[in-house]
């Protein structure tokens, strides 16, 4: 069979299974029946036995859970059609295993670890930066340098002891999508990563939509942990 057969055969499977696939099943308590990240259609019933629970996300970033004994269509409550959003969720939930439960988020998700080799961060709709490091590096001050690569431009400011967060500096404007070196040093060691933020915009209409959009930029914490909030 000729290259060309094959690409075009994949082709017309991955349309099909996009025009069927409407809804992604994004958390369930029975992944044998239905798993993470499953693609489902609302045009036909599904049998959702007693006491199983299952959270399904449509093409319009709509939320729903239903818990059975359940054997009708899932609809969506919103005409808004957006296949690409349940295929990247569907390929995400996959891939990538959700890093914290509900109950182990931190109440603000949004903090720039410098402590971990983690390069790209995303952040909050009209916030500043904050950056954060462990309890356990907090004892004693440091010394934290914010290199812009494109520019060269360096600020060096003092972390003070006992603080485990602290403010962008305002003398570095930040540049989304750009990169940033950080060092931070104390007496007794150094850590060296390179960090490229995002922000995420104003006008995406839901959580769904803000996590699709997070996984596109390699925010893969802070999407797993908007993702574990919808159900």
């Amino acid at each position: 069979m000729s290259r060309l057969i094959i690409l075009l055969l994949l082709t017309f499977a991955t349309v099909n299974v996009t025009q069927a696939a409407n809804m992604v099943v994004i958390n369930s308590n029975d992944t044998n029946l239905f798993s993470k990240g499953k693609l489902l259609n609302t045009d036909i019933s599904h049998n959702i036995p007693a006491k199983v629970k299952i959270t399904v996300v449509f093409e319009s970033g709509s939320v729903k859970t239903v818990i059975g004994p359940y054997s009708q269509p899932l609809k969506d409550p919103l005409a808004v059609n957006d296949p690409k959003l349940v295929i990247t969720l569907a390929n995400f939930l996959k891939n990538k295993s959700i890093f914290r439960s509900r109950g182990e988020d931190p109440s603000y998700p949004w903090l720039v670890d410098v402590n971990t080799t983690k390069r790209f961060y995303c952040i909050a709709p009209a916030s500043n930066v904050i950056l954060s490091r462990p309890q356990s590096d907090s004892q004693s001050a440091s010394t934290l340098l914010i290199k812009h690569t494109r520019t060269d431009k360096v600020v060096i400011v003092r972390w003070p002891a006992h603080k485990t967060s602290l403010n962008w500096p305002s003398s570095l404007p930040v540049r989304y999508g750009d990169t940033y070196k950080i060092e931070v040093k104390t007496r007794s060691n150094s850590s060296i990563k390179k960090l490229v933020l995002h922000q995420l915009p104003n006008g995406l209409p839901t959580n769904s939509h803000k996590v699709v959009w997070m996984v596109g930029r390699g925010c893969i914490r802070e999407a797993s942990q908007l993702l574990s909030r919808l159900w």
